[in-house]
């Protein structure tokens, strides 16, 4: 991963084309020619390499061609308004406040641990609650198999890009027959399966119909309920389908969090006075008392979001956005990007690039203070992705990861000794930090 990171930041950030054997391949990375791409109807499809993913998230919104994209999120997108996000705040409340009490057996030890166990399971719970309706606060074993599958599928599945003899859907089957993987697929899916199922019988149960003038009610269903509801009135959605645009959420909407929540929360931990600024800033808005954080709340939280932007600048959880062109397109320096190319979006070279970050390698949230912001083309951080197929659920991943680094740091003082430069990244389907995200944790009312 060393070699790769080396290779992405260093160079201009011209369009570089190279071939796979007959595969032709194009690295972007200049603002002006991301802006032109992901906002270019010709640009939607995906790129062939999704293909080597589809045994773990299938054709959700993350992977699917694009006529099945372009009605699943017009489908899907009214799970995603304001008034709904609004009703999740209790929900966050209540699982982070039970996070905050289960760090507490690591609080004045002195000893490190890893973040990564708590935030991931935390994570899990808040996505499964607020988007399926479903409480897996009891089902920790359920939670631990299914990270370790994914993890365990997202290498493979990452690997199998490297191997040629492994590309065929019909050589890959066989070899996870063979060396046992199929097991591990069959988990990642498990969990999903069983949210649908129960979430079907719910919906039985209650003989949930709605009106069509019943604007209230319908905006007020959730993520899979709305899912379930569509294909009661005919959208025709397959159960693998529905499984797909699940997998999807979990993976999109809880690992990806969880990564970026670990990371933010050790860069606080390695920049004490920078987590001083954010606690007062939390202070400041919620006061002393302990009370529920509202929407009105986190909307104030400017230095916090700065926070978490700079860490999605430095560790982008989707390492790689990847396009497919269907037409030639006109970029910078008179480039012609092909019809057919497989386009290369690395957004780690784009938001460590010194033509657009200043001391790019270090954690400076002042990067995205909002004078920084507007020096800087639009496109010069893409941790979302950007264009019509930008991530969905990105106001609902902040609102979400402020919540809960709010109520950390209302409860404890975050220190570590793991410096920035000692980071290792691993690349699966995500990326994540090979030792972990080790602090020390220490009661807000002791001095240290």
């Amino acid at each position: 991963m060393e070699a790769v990171m080396g290779y992405l930041e260093k160079g201009e950030p011209t369009p570089y084309t190279f071939w796979l054997g007959y595969v032709h391949y194009v690295i972007i990375s200049k603002p002006e020619d991301l802006q032109v791409v992901l906002n270019n109807s010709n640009c939607l499809e995906k790129s062939n390499f999704y293909k080597f993913f589809i045994n773990t998230v299938g054709e959700g919104l993350f992977s699917a061609p694009v006529e099945k994209w372009k009605k699943h999120r017009r489908l899907i997108t009214p799970a995603f308004n304001t008034r709904l996000m609004e009703t999740f705040f209790p929900i966050f409340n209540a699982k982070n406040e039970r996070l905050v009490q289960r760090m507490k057996k690591e609080a004045d030890t002195g000893k490190y641990f890893d973040l990564w166990p708590y935030i991931s399971s935390n994570s899990l719970d808040i996505i499964c609650q607020t988007t399926m309706g479903y409480d897996i606060n009891s089902s920790e074993s359920t939670k631990v198999e299914f990270e370790e599958a994914l993890k365990k599928v997202s290498i493979e599945d990452s690997l199998r890009i490297y191997k040629p003899w492994l590309h065929p859907d019909f050589i890959f089957k066989l070899y996870i027959k063979f060396t046992g993987l199929t097991k591990s697929y069959e988990l990642v899916h498990k969990l999903p399966e069983q949210i649908i199922k129960r979430k079907q019988n719910e919906l039985r149960e209650k003989k949930l119909k709605l009106r069509d003038n019943d604007v209230r009610e319908k905006s007020l269903l959730s993520f899979l309920d709305i899912l379930l509801k569509l294909n009661d009135e005919g959208a025709e959605f397959s159960d693998s389908d529905i499984r797909d645009e699940v997998v999807t959420m979990m993976i999109g909407g809880s690992e990806t969090s969880a990564l970026t929540l670990s990371f933010t929360l050790l860069m606080l931990a390695m920049n004490p006075e920078v987590q001083e600024r954010a606690y007062k800033e939390i202070v400041q808005i919620l006061g002393t008392d302990e009370r529920p954080i509202l929407m009105e709340d986190v909307s104030k939280m400017v230095f916090l979001e700065q926070c978490i932007r700079e860490t999605l600048r430095l560790f982008p959880p989707g390492p790689l956005i990847l396009r497919k062109a269907t037409k030639d397109i006109s970029l910078s320096d008179n480039f012609i990007l092909r019809s057919g190319a497989n386009i290369i979006i690395p957004p780690v070279r784009v938001q460590r690039h010194p033509n657009l970050y200043k001391n790019p390698l270090m954690w400076n949230p002042e990067n995205f203070s909002a004078e920084e912001v507007a020096k800087r083309h639009k496109y010069s951080f893409i941790a979302f992705s950007g264009g019509a197929r930008g991530c969905i659920g990105s106001k609902y991943a902040m609102f979400s990861m402020k919540v809960t680094v709010s109520m950390i740091l209302q409860k404890y003082i975050l220190r570590t000794e793991v410096k920035l430069e000692d980071i290792r990244l691993s690349l699966d389907l995500l990326m994540r930090s090979v030792h972990g995200y080790k602090i020390k944790l220490y009661s807000r009312k002791l001095k240290i």
